[in-house]
């Protein structure tokens, strides 16, 4: 069974443990719901009032799994997961550590590279003969080691206008379409999360994002390229909605964007998760500091129709 996104969006709650299970009760309104702890890949708590003790938050994190707390516009505040990771951390973190500028510069092009191809895939998938397909594919060829160019910047003007129309802007603290956005990203965040602790390396050593306050800068690398299937999802869903200038988070909403964990994807092993194929990119990440090269492993969406 896919590992479940789990959201506490609501006050009065309390979580608790019972022989395997995390309880979420209310007993105000006669709500109680049990779910096995190993089903469970992060925990999103986005309400202002619940009760959760220690023992909650070490056994989710002793699964492998994570839990976010979030502020306005569901943006993370902070995530709780566990310290213990692969069995090889020590000589894997060291490897990360001594990797090499040109290394590290090399392999953000192809992060961005294949991003970007990816916006185009989408473009492409709902606009199939949009003029900015071309562009956005001859900006992913061009880019440079490091994306010394921003090449990553024009792609992205470019595309959100051109899928969500000329007076989007992209705003992690904006409303309406940008909610959904910031959902769906939190749901990816926590599967590069996972991923990064589970193959042994350490998620505050980034290949180019770095910041004094944030704590999970390689987990903002590794997600990029990963970023426009989320957006699949949302356009979806503001294509089924009439008025676009008043968008709730609906929990029917918030099922269907929580579906990006079991995306269909295309790999070498075969069709599998998005789930899984980013916990096996990040290995190929490990691969590329332990041969010194680039040795990225990239899944491809599998084609659909742009409609459900």
């Amino acid at each position: 069974m896919d590992r479940q996104i789990i959201e506490i969006s609501n006050d009065g709650f309390s979580l608790f443990l019972h022989r395997g299970f995390i309880i979420i009760e209310n007993k105000d309104i006669l709500i109680r719901k049990e779910i096995p702890l190993d089903h469970i890949l992060s925990l999103v708590i986005s309400a202002h009032n619940i009760t959760l003790s220690k023992n909650i938050i070490n056994a989710i994190t002793e699964q492998g799994a994570n839990i976010i707390f979030c502020g306005k516009n569901y943006v993370p505040c902070s995530i709780t997961t566990s310290c213990a990771g692969h069995w090889l951390i020590a000589p894997r973190v060291q490897q990360q550590i001594e990797a090499s500028k040109p290394l590290q510069k090399t392999l953000w092009k192809s992060i961005i590279q294949n991003k970007i191809y990816n916006q185009a895939q989408i473009l492409e998938l709902f606009f199939p003969n949009h003029q900015n397909i071309i562009r956005l594919k001859q900006l992913a060829k061009n880019t440079r080691s490091n994306d010394s160019q921003n090449n990553e910047g024009v792609a992205a003007s470019i595309y959100f206008k051109s899928l969500f129309g000329r007076n989007f802007v992209r705003d992690k603290r904006g409303g309406d379409i940008n909610i959904l956005l910031n959902y769906t990203y939190i749901v990816l965040r926590a599967m590069v999360i996972r991923a990064i602790y589970g193959n042994g390396l350490l998620p505050f050593l980034g290949l180019k994002h770095c910041s004094k306050t944030n704590p999970f800068p390689l987990a903002d690398d590794l997600m990029e390229p990963f970023r426009p299937w989320a957006d699949k999802l949302v356009f979806k869903e503001i294509n089924k909605l009439e008025n676009i200038q008043d968008i709730e988070l609906i929990p029917e909403i918030k099922r269907k964007l929580t579906r990006l964990i079991s995306t269909p994807v295309d790999t070498d092993k075969g069709c599998v998760s998005l789930n899984d194929a980013i916990f096996d990119f990040v290995g190929s990440l490990v691969s590329s500091f332990e041969d010194k090269k680039v040795k990225l492993k990239y899944p491809t969406l599998k084609e659909d129709e742009p409609s459900n």
